[in-house]
């Protein structure tokens, strides 16, 4: 196993380890490794003592088996995949797979599974699956710009919140995880497409401006229409980047009378006032 992958040896020490807050036991903690370092934390660590990466979300507050939900995927794999050629699409997989894990780690995801070319993740928190799928898509978008036709690799996310049954080995089913399916599909490569119920979950730390309202949208499998928004993951992440511009001065808003000059005597004045 020496020669074993990170993220793998990440996967097969975690692989019977969910989450607490998803219903994971402490007994099943234990086993957690870093998946950038091997390092094993202490059980009541999140973090890895070695290098200081988040290891899983397992130590994130009680939410019952309400959860964020994220799916991942590659648009037109199989027309890459016959384009590229097999030895070369495993090269970019792993490449693709790295940048995922990496942002996932850092915003304290748990990844449930593989799902061929993409990824089905599970968070406690929405709004770090939201900042993780903008993480994400500006990594690919930065690596495929830089490498051009070599790397053509875009991706579509959805984020649904919900609840989610937990079955043994940390998969999880139920309809929240459906949603997310069908929310992803209905955007394009380099989108991010989530639920009203993800918007309304991180409505006090997006602005509006932040969101493309696609309307009520047909469901596959659904008889009623689901609002979808479009997450303008570039513009958010600009405006997180940029540095704060200088403010008003605060001693302006100050009263006059402490802008007065000293007066010594006010001091004598009191002084003799005591003596008297």
């Amino acid at each position: 196993m020496a020669d074993e992958p990170e993220p793998e040896r990440w996967r097969r020490a975690n692989a019977d380890a969910p989450p607490s807050w998803l219903g994971g036991g402490p007994e099943q903690e234990e086993a957690r490794a870093c998946a950038f370092c091997g390092e094993v934390p202490p059980p009541a660590s999140s973090f890895c003592p070695n290098c200081g990466r988040a290891v899983t979300a397992s130590l994130l507050p009680q939410q019952g088996k309400a959860a964020t939900v994220l799916f991942t995927d590659i648009e037109d794999s199989t027309h890459l995949t016959e384009r590229l050629g097999d030895l070369q699409w495993e090269t970019i997989i792993d490449e693709h797979n790295e940048i995922v894990r990496g942002e996932l780690h850092q915003h304290a995801g748990f990844e449930v599974k593989l799902t061929g070319d993409g990824f089905l993740i599970v968070f406690a928190d929405g709004m770090q699956a939201l900042r993780c799928a903008a993480h994400v898509q500006q990594q690919v978008t930065e690596v495929a710009d830089q490498r051009g036709a070599a790397w053509p690799v875009r991706l579509r996310m959805g984020i649904h919140r919900g609840d989610v049954i937990l079955r043994p080995g940390g998969d999880i089913l139920g309809r929240t995880v459906n949603m997310a399916a069908r929310i992803m599909a209905k955007g394009r490569g380099g989108s991010i497409v989530v639920s009203q119920a993800l918007r309304d979950d991180v409505r006090r730390h997006v602005r509006p401006e932040f969101w493309v309202d696609m309307g009520a949208r047909r469901v596959r499998g659904l008889d009623r229409r689901e609002r979808m928004y479009m997450f303008k993951w570039p513009e958010y992440l600009g405006h997180e980047a940029a540095p704060l511009q200088p403010g008003p001065d605060p001693l302006a808003s100050l009263p006059d009378s402490l802008d007065d000059p000293f007066d010594p005597s006010l001091i004598e004045a009191e002084t003799a006032t005591v003596e008297s």
